[in-house]
Formats: C-alpha cells, structure tokens, sequence
C-alpha cells in the first residue's frame, strides 16, 4: 500500500508503470485486480490515502511528474 498526504486543490495520477506495454488493454492492466483507495485519516487540511493498485499501475503525486 502506498501511503500518500494531500491537501485540497492537490492530485495523484494514476497511470501505466514505467516499462510496462503501453498498447495493455484495460482489461489487462486490471487482471491483478482493482484500484483500492482507503481515506486514513486527516488533519487540518491535509489527508492521508492509502492506495494499492496493480503492479502494473504507477501513482504519483501530481507536482513530481
């Protein structure tokens, strides 16, 4: 699980991982499973996500692209 803090106006992209085919249909890069997203918590304006997701799936914070 990737554990990420965000405040509001702030995003995450979720895309196909480094080196993975980019030509992958949907079906294929989700065969390991769904996107998870548990809210853990927050404090003032930030809050704390925890994200599991394929393998095959990268997620990063939108300002480190």
């Amino acid at each position: 699980m990737l554990v990420l803090s965000r405040r509001a106006d702030e995003s995450i992209v979720i895309q196909p991982a480094d080196g993975v085919d980019g030509s992958l249909t949907l079906a294929q890069l989700f065969a390991n499973g769904p996107i998870q997203i548990t809210l853990l918590g927050g404090t003032g304006k930030r809050i704390k996500m925890g994200i599991d997701a394929p393998e095959q799936l990268a997620i990063r914070r939108k300002d480190v692209e």
